[in-house]
């Protein structure tokens, strides 16, 4: 297996994490502001998608029309999507979860999946059940060569487009009036509300910006695949859910950085060698060392109070790590006596649970190198990388890391 092959399925899988990550800051925003998951937001990067290819198709653009034509009506279905998306999110609030707001989370999760369903149906009666094709005059078929690997210029854009979008946003929420009223909105409606912010405007403004994102990746990955089909978008919202998990529910830059280590893993999963993989599992395994033997240990003493800090209690605090397999199942099996030293025992346990896994992994791939996964297990890659976080890191990779009571 080549440089070249390694490095194309590197380019691919960011390009379809950037796609993920315009989804998934969508589902990350109204979660960290409402703390909601929008089930429908995978139906509405389908609407996106298929307004903006159906303004192609009948806008008659077509290899004959001149370039700057087609930039034109390139810009106008963009647009129209955009604004259409945004109405539909805006929409999606005042009806499916303004009204349930104060409501349990299990009945906004229901109206959110009811939401989902509807737009799909909707979708279909529409459109009809058949795929839309998005006119292939509008998409870009060049491509660049790069130390031997050839990359689209679809690609380059779809990436550069996502950063683009992504600095924007990172601006509007730290750099703006509206971006400080979400972050004070998610931290706590009740005392922003006192502070006189427009939560209603607030939420329904993250929303419209989560619809505008999810709408533009609709389009990128309908001219990146050719088509769009009116159940795209359960999977993608899956996926980009998925991503938002992985890096962290709430955190924006958590949510960019899950999509992308979900699309290298879709990626290398299906693309490389199991031998080749296995030193993915190794260089986990070297990082699963170092903060089960340093990092974590340093860490859990800094916990302890300075009235009972004392070299004795920090050292009894850092063979539970240190020591696993011996100390920590000892101080498990016996009585519970002190609660810092029997909770760094437990989540010692769970950083060697993983160390492990990580080194089963490796040591099976290792023996099975020139194997290959087929092309289906793609989905079981995705869902894979997701269980292992939530088994060992429940709050994602930038999430809040939430203490655990004692």
């Amino acid at each position: 297996m080549t440089f070249e092959h390694v490095l194309g399925l590197t380019v691919s899988g960011l390009t379809v994490g950037m796609i993920y990550a315009l989804i998934a800051l969508g589902y990350t925003m109204v979660y960290g502001v409402l703390q909601l998951i929008n089930f429908a937001h995978g139906e509405v990067f389908t609407v996106g998608g298929y307004i903006a290819a159906t303004t192609l198709i009948y806008s008659g653009v077509d290899a004959s029309t001149p370039l700057m034509a087609k930039i034109g009506y390139f810009a106008l279905a963009l647009i129209i999507s955009i604004v259409l998306t945004s109405f539909l999110g805006w929409l999606i609030e005042r009806i499916a979860y303004r009204p349930l707001r104060k409501q349990s989370r299990i009945t906004a999760l229901l109206s959110a999946i009811g939401m989902s369903i509807v737009l799909q149906n909707l979708l279909v009666i529409i459109f009809g059940p058949e795929p839309v094709i998005m006119p292939t005059a509008i998409v870009p078929t060049g491509f660049v060569e790069v130390m031997g690997v050839r990359i689209r210029y679809l690609q380059i854009i779809i990436i550069g487009t996502s950063l683009l979008l992504m600095g924007i946003l990172a601006w509007i929420v730290k750099g703006t009036r509206m971006g400080k009223a979400m972050r004070a909105t998610s931290q706590d409606m009740e005392a922003a509300e006192m502070m006189g912010i427009e939560t209603n405007l607030t939420i329904s403004f993250t929303f419209i910006v989560g619809s505008a994102l999810a709408s533009i990746g609709g389009f990128l990955v309908a001219m990146y695949y050719g088509s769009l089909q009116y159940d795209t978008g359960f999977l993608y919202g899956l996926k980009a859910f998925t991503a938002a998990v992985l890096g962290g529910i709430g955190n924006i830059y958590g949510a960019v950085v899950g999509s992308l280590i979900l699309g290298l893993a879709e990626n290398w999963g299906v693309g490389l060698s199991l031998g080749l993989l296995a030193w993915l599992f190794v260089f986990g395994l070297v990082i699963g060392l170092y903060i089960q033997v340093v990092r974590a240990p340093g860490q859990r003493v800094g916990h302890i109070a300075d009235e009972f800090r004392t070299p004795e209690y920090e050292r009894l605090v850092r063979r539970q790590y240190q020591f696993t397999p011996v100390v920590a199942v000892k101080t498990l099996l016996s009585e519970r006596t002190d609660a810092l030293v029997h909770l760094s025992a437990k989540h010692a346990m769970r950083l060697m649970a993983g160390n492990i896994m990580l080194a089963a992994f490796a040591i099976v791939f290792f023996m099975n190198s020139e194997v290959q996964f087929a092309s289906k297990w793609q989905h079981v890659i995705s869902f894979g990388v997701l269980m292992a976080i939530l088994m060992f890191r429940p709050s994602g990779i930038l999430g809040d890391n939430i203490q655990e009571k004692v």
